[in-house]
Formats: C-alpha cells, sequence, structure tokens
C-alpha cells in the first residue's frame, strides 16, 4: 500500500482574489487621503494657530503687558504692547517668535480659509481674554474663553 503526502505549500486561488479585491479597495480609499495636501495643510494651520493663542495668553502673563491674537483670512499675528504704561495702550509691536526670537510671530497657509467671529483677542496681564471668541480654521473650530483665556479645540 503506497501513502501519498501532499506537501503543496502555498496561497489557493480564492485567496489571492481577496488580496487583490483588499488592495483595491484600500487603495481606492485610503491612499488619496494620504496624498491630500489641503488637509495637511489645514491640520498644520489649526495647531500652529491653537499654540499661537495659546502663546498670546502666556506672553501677556510673563510680561505682564497686553498681546492680541489678530486673525484675518491672510493668517494670524501676535503683537503686543510698545510699552507697558496704562495711560497708553497700542498693541502694534510684533511678538517675538517663541522658538527662532525674529520679530514677527505670525502664520498662514495657502487654500485653508481662517475665520473668527471676533477678529481681534486681546489677552490681560492676568490671562483672561477680552471677549468669547472662536477661530475656524478650515472645517475645525477654536474656542477661547474670555473669563479665563482657556483656548480649545471645540471641532464639533
Amino acid at each position: 500500500m503506497m501513502i501519498h503526502k501532499n506537501n503543496a505549500s502555498g496561497f489557493t486561488l480564492v485567496e489571492l482574489v481577496m488580496v487583490i479585491v483588499l488592495l483595491g479597495i484600500v487603495s481606492a480609499i485610503a491612499l488619496p487621503r494620504f496624498f491630500e495636501r489641503s488637509s495637511f495643510g489645514e491640520h498644520a494651520l489649526f495647531n500652529d494657530t491653537l499654540n499661537a493663542v495659546r502663546y498670546s495668553q502666556k506672553l501677556a502673563v510673563a510680561s505682564g503687558c497686553s498681546t492680541q491674537i489678530s486673525i484675518s483670512s491672510n493668517g494670524y499675528a501676535v503683537l503686543r504692547e510698545n510699552t507697558c504704561d496704562s495711560n497708553s495702550f497700542s498693541l502694534t509691536l510684533p511678538a517675538r517668535h517663541p522658538v527662532t526670537g525674529e520679530a514677527g510671530f505670525t502664520g498662514s497657509q495657502d487654500n485653508v480659509l481662517l475665520t473668527a467671529t471676533n477678529p481681534t483677542t486681546t489677552f490681560n496681564a492676568l490671562g483672561t481674554a477680552d471677549a468669547d471668541n472662536t477661530i475656524s480654521v478650515g472645517s475645525r473650530q477654536i474656542s477661547i474663553v474670555a473669563d479665563t483665556g482657556f483656548s480649545y479645540d471645540s471641532t464639533p
């Protein structure tokens, strides 16, 4: 009596077809998201803007002088008082960038819409804001609470 062993190894035709189908679905749905620059730009500007708002508040507390973040469709800019004199309130001096030290802490991104309910938010030496504000960066939102100056991601 002869016993035959089948030691064939490999994939079946059904397994190979299923892998090809799954790769086709993944490439049709997921890959376009990885190569879409606008979502990366929106995410980057959102994080930059949120950090700039928080920096503006921290700078006001640390320096004892009021600071302001100005929002326009062109981007954001952080400004501070020329002098910390309560008699003259002028927020025209560009804040220094926290990393490079260069004057002019600003940010923008091509093809990403930046809007706000109030075009400016001013923080005082206690860190509180002059008014509540909602900043929209593309489809995401940043909220600023006036009483505390707290800023957070409020994307629905």
